[in-house]
């Protein structure tokens, strides 16, 4: 099985921010390694190349695959990821803002925390961040109306405000705890808070579900439409076990309470809260 493509952090490389938008399986998958080395990125107002930055590792003879690590920290570098469409990308540290920003396909796995509009604007494509995330993760991208439009995101941490926001369709599942104003404006998909659903959840939803499995204070704009058990959550649960995140045994064989709602909008949203076992 051949290794993959590694992208070493040069000590003195830190400092100015980076647009790394070079940096996406799809771009540098098929360049031969001179290429790869001569990829442009931007520090500050400066254009610099990859090679400048990065010591590029590769064990199979010069063989560029779609399987690409990245070592360091990365907090300075935004749009890590962006427009990715296929391949697997592995950042072995952090990074800034708006990692996987227009992802359409393939797998950017953050092995530490993501700045804030991470997934922003995602139609496709796994984006796993092992950390938190920041404020606005999966937002629309700018001017645009929508946000996350298919996709699923998997944050093992907390995120920050706005999370979901006009979300359209994907699946998001956040194992922390999630700031103010999580799926506001939502008009459809799925988010799945396995800690604290923060205040103001759901604010103008109009379609879609939100799954509270810790604490929630539902706005008053969600009715209440009683409680009972929805086998249907397995589905969610396995695929949430699945990628490693562990669920306690009460969320199978529990009763949620469902409420209905924005009713200041077009009111077909769902939030569902975890009360008690069947």
């Amino acid at each position: 099985m051949s290794s993959p493509l590694t992208l070493r952090l040069r000590p003195d490389a830190g400092g100015l921010p980076v647009d790394a938008g070079s940096l996406s399986a799809d771009r540098i998958a098929g360049l031969p390694l001179g290429e790869v080395e001569r990829l442009p990125l931007f520090a500050g107002s400066r254009r610099v190349l990859l090679g400048d930055l990065f010591e590029v590792a590769d064990k199979d003879g010069g063989e560029v695959r779609d399987e690409i690590a990245i070592e360091g920290d990365l907090s300075s570098f935004a749009r890590i990821g962006a427009g990715m469409s296929r391949g697997r990308l592995t950042l072995r540290g952090s990074t800034g803002a708006r990692a996987g920003t227009g992802m359409s396909g393939g797998t950017l796995i953050i092995d530490g925390s993501a700045g804030p509009y991470a997934g922003e604007g995602m139609t496709g494509g796994l984006l796993r961040i092992r950390g938190g995330a920041g404020d606005h993760l999966a937002a629309p991208l700018p001017g645009a109306r929508r946000g996350m439009n298919r996709g699923a995101i998997l944050v093992e941490g907390s995120a920050g405000e706005m999370a979901a926001l006009r979300m359209r369709r994907g699946t998001i599942v956040i194992a922390g705890d999630v700031g103010p104003g999580a799926a506001c404006a939502m008009l459809a998909g799925t988010l799945v808070v396995l800690g604290r659903l923060g205040a103001g959840a759901g604010a103008l939803m109009r379609r879609g579900t939100i799954v509270a499995l810790g604490p929630a204070d539902p706005l008053p704009v969600f009715l209440d439409a009683g409680r009972r058990a929805y086998p249907f959550l397995n589905i969610f649960y396995d695929a949430i076990e699945a990628a490693g995140i562990r669920l306690p045994t009460v969320v199978r064989r529990g009763l949620y309470r469902r409420r209905v709602g924005d009713i200041s909008d077009l009111g077909k949203g769902e939030i569902l809260t975890l009360e008690g076992t069947a």
